[in-house]
């Protein structure tokens, strides 16, 4: 990939692979060594591409409804935090989900999601 792709270019190619629940087409937007994790726990959630192969496909494959929108992003230096709505997760429920992507040479290498400790 690219090194000059910026931070929102790579959210938003996983967040249209996301939508489109295309398991080779989000995860060609993180480095193979890449870290997902809850914050402010630091708790690490997955670690590494093959592990969210195995989570996000299953989910891709189970919520055919399954759709996040965007409602804001940001975007400072190697970083972009996402606001989503998310639908088709759990039946009849709406998930407002916060992620941080770290993105360097052109590849989501580290995310977290802003998480409340109790859920965690």
């Amino acid at each position: 990939m690219p090194t000059h792709v910026t931070p929102a270019e790579a959210a938003q190619r996983q967040l249209d692979a996301y939508n489109a629940r295309d398991i080779d087409a989000f995860l060609a937007a993180y480095a193979e060594d890449c870290v997902v994790r809850a914050h402010p726990s630091g708790a690490v959630m997955f670690d590494g591409a093959e592990a969210m192969r195995a989570r996000y496909g299953a989910l891709f494959d189970s919520h055919p409804d399954l759709h996040a929108r965007l409602l804001s992003r940001v975007e400072h230096e190697v970083f972009a935090i996402d606001h989503e709505h998310v639908e088709g997760m759990r039946a009849g429920e709406v998930v407002y989900a916060v992620a941080m992507y770290e993105v360097r040479e052109g590849l989501i290498r580290n995310v977290w999601f802003l998480r409340d400790e109790a859920s965690v």
